[in-house]
Order: structure tokens, then C-alpha cells, then sequence
């Protein structure tokens, strides 16, 4: 569901907006903005944050942090529409009777859903919910990683789950990422997803990167690797200039989705 869809009033989306652009808002500064009362504003604000859509302090909001990781299910919720736009768009690129890697996040679960039309895959994944999603296919042929379960968003992670990724070699790897630096870094928060992405980045023949806009305006500390490790790039507005030439660059194809995908 759309975050959008969960708000009770337009001045909620605003509220989110306008933090987001100035950094940290006081109550007082906001009630005043959109005149309405004090109080008003501190219930919108204690809403949105557990919604995960902003930081609530003491007399104000700041965004939610670019250096530390959401909870999965503000994940879940945060700029949905684009994730499933982008997962559709994703699951076009990817022939009936191929074999692929789907790693961990809420964008390459949105590609799984859109896995719907598609025959005889084969697919390798240490995210127990894309694994849930595709399970019902009797033509699909699915492994799971074997690992630690991280209950809280399904990953199977550590030292058997890349022993289980490594034994494989597939067609594609689909991925997602947590933030994408301007100079084409890739970065994540987890080593442990670190080490199962790289995994997968050098057993798959050809890379989908699924990163919708915001990854661009986070910024991990776990370096996953570069562009040059990635063969497609699909998300959801067009990137900067500056980008687009380190895309090319790279030898990166750009695939921006639109909403009628």
C-alpha cells in the first residue's frame, strides 16, 4: 500500500515533505505554517513517526536518519508504488526459463510479486519472503539459503547462506541496495547482507540493480561495491547528469519506470 494511503489528512504528506526539505521542524513553526493548533501538529507528528516517516523529538520532527536503516516494515510502506513500479519493470527484463538470484529488501520482494506471468524459473534466494511469494508455482524450481533467519524481514544470512549462493551460477541476479553515493558507490548497512549481495553479484551473469529514488539520498557505511559490478540499473525518476555519465561510464544500462508500466 502506498504510504500516501495511510495518511488521514493532505497536511500529513506536507508534514513529511516539508521536514524532509528543511531538516528539523518545530511544532510551533509548523502549527503556525499550516494554522492549526499546536497539539494538532504533535498528533500528525507522533502518526508519521510510527509510520517511519520522520524522527519525533521533543518540540519538533527531523527526517528519518540517511545512516541508519529503517525497520522493515517502514520499509514496507516507504514510496511503495514506485517499488512495485519498478519490480514490474524488473520482472519484464527477465525471460520465461531463466535461472535467477533475488537477494534481500522490500524492492526485489515487489519484483517476486510481479513474477506472476512468468514459467519455468529457477530461482535462488535467501529472503524467506520472496521464497513465500513464488512458493505456490509448481513450475518454479526455488532454493533457500540455508543460514541464520533474521526474523524481523525474513533474511537468511551468514556463512551457510553464502556457501548456499556460492554453489550456484544463474542467468541474472536481482538485487537491491540501501544507498546509492553520487560518484556510483553502492553501500548497505549489514556486512552480512554485504557479503551475500557480493555473492551473488559474481555468480550472476548479468546484474539488476531495483533502487527507487530515495537510495539515493541514504547513505550507509557498508560499501557493497561499484557500478562497474552491475549491468542494469532500474528505478523510478531520471538520475543527474553527472550520473548518467557515470552510468555510462560503467557500461550501465538506465531503466527509469514509469507508473503506467
Amino acid at each position: 500500500m502506498p504510504y500516501e494511503q495511510l495518511l488521514t489528512s493532505p497536511r500529513q504528506d506536507q508534514i513529511v515533505r516539508l521536514v524532509r526539505s528543511q531538516g528539523y521542524m518545530a511544532n510551533e513553526d509548523m502549527a503556525q505554517h499550516f494554522s492549526v493548533a499546536v497539539q494538532t501538529i504533535r498528533r500528525d507528528v507522533t502518526y508519521l513517526a510510527g509510520l517511519g516517516l520522520l524522527c519525533r523529538h521533543h518540540g519538533g520532527a527531523t527526517p528519518v536518519s540517511t545512516v541508519e536503516n529503517l525497520d522493515y516494515d517502514a520499509r514496507q510502506i516507504l514510496n511503495s508504488s514506485a517499488k512495485d513500479t519498478i519490480g514490474r519493470y524488473a520482472a519484464a527484463l527477465i525471460p520465461d526459463r531463466s535461472s535467477l538470484f533475488i537477494n534481500i529488501g522490500t524492492t526485489t520482494e515487489a519484483f517476486a510479486r510481479s513474477l506472476t506471468s512468468h514459467r519455468d524459473l529457477r530461482i535462488v534466494t535467501n529472503n524467506l519472503h520472496v521464497a513465500s511469494l513464488v512458493s505456490g508455482r509448481a513450475d518454479f524450481h526455488t532454493i533457500i539459503a540455508g543460514g541464520q533467519l533474521r526474523p524481523r524481514d525474513g533474511a537468511i544470512l551468514g556463512a551457510a547462506a553464502i556457501e548456499t549462493l556460492s554453489s550456484f551460477r544463474t542467468e541474472f541476479g536481482v538485487i537491491g541496495i540501501s544507498g546509492i553515493e553520487e560518484d556510483g558507490t553502492l553501500l548497505d548497512f549489514d556486512l552480512s547482507e554485504i557479503q551475500c549481495a557480493r555473492t551473488i553479484i559474481r555468480n550472476s551473469r548479468r546484474v539488476l540493480l531495483l533502487a527507487d529514488h530515495t537510495k539515493f539520498t541514504r547513505h550507509p557505511m557498508g560499501r557493497v561495491g561499484d557500478l562497474h559490478d552491475i549491468d542494469d540499473l532500474i528505478t523510478d525518476k531520471p538520475v543527474s547528469e553527472s550520473f548518467q555519465r557515470a552510468l555510462e561510464a560503467a557500461g550501465v544500462t538506465l531503466h527509469v519506470a514509469e507508473n503506467n508500466v
